[in-house]
């Protein structure tokens, strides 16, 4: 198992999930996995959380995910997103804020903002390669996967690590996104970047100070 799906921000938009689904499964990705916010800006929360349940979608819990289960069943999203049902926070209470997975002999960790919490915004003025080695070395990780910024992002260190953001598949007028999956080749230790309507490749430059 070596091709790992990634996608992320997904807040209810499951037209969006679908097809980066899709793409990845016409791309032979041997799992798939999500750095969070499942819910949350997007009007369809319970078809989200419904797909990623049927189709067994290892996914953690983002912020957006986390407020939804603070304010319990019934109350308003205050971003304008559709409301859960109980059953659809019965799956959000149901996920852990990280995820470790072991693959080829690779240890890949799933954030949604940074591993010091689901509201950290992992951006080149922040993290700079000393904070983001420092980082997989803590964790012991060769793979370190987040979200939350909505923009995708890749990082290599010396030592071969990488610390990639697939960026966000969400399309709605009232928050910024990338609109994009990615694909990790845990053999390879390489990634690519894909558009979530054509599957296209894109083009990412590396951060700031990657090797």
């Amino acid at each position: 198992m070596t091709r790992l799906g990634l996608i992320s921000d997904v807040h209810g938009d499951p037209v969006g999930l679908e097809l980066a689904w899709s793409h990845l499964m016409v791309m032979g990705a041997d799992l798939i996995v999500c750095a969070g916010d499942l819910v949350g800006y997007g009007p369809f929360p319970d078809r989200v959380l419904a797909f990623v349940t049927d189709r067994r979608i290892p996914s953690i819990r983002g912020n957006h995910d986390r407020w939804a289960l603070e304010r319990g069943p019934g109350e308003p999203d205050e971003f304008g997103g559709g409301t859960p049902a109980p059953e659809t926070l019965e799956d959000l209470r149901a996920l852990e804020p990280s995820l470790v997975l072991e693959r080829e002999g690779k240890v890949v960790v799933v954030v949604h903002g940074s591993p010091r919490g689901d509201m950290e915004f992992i951006t080149p003025r922040s993290h700079p390669p000393r904070i983001l080695d420092a980082l997989l070395a803590t964790l012991g990780a060769d793979v370190l996967v987040h979200g939350h910024t909505h923009r995708p992002m890749w990082y290599r260190s010396a030592s071969g690590g990488l610390v990639v953001n697939p960026g966000s598949i969400v399309s709605v007028p009232v928050v910024e996104s990338s609109r994009s999956f990615a694909m990790l080749d845990l053999k390879a230790m390489a990634v690519t970047f894909h558009d979530v309507e054509s599957g296209r490749l894109l083009e990412v430059s590396p951060w700031p100070g990657s090797e």
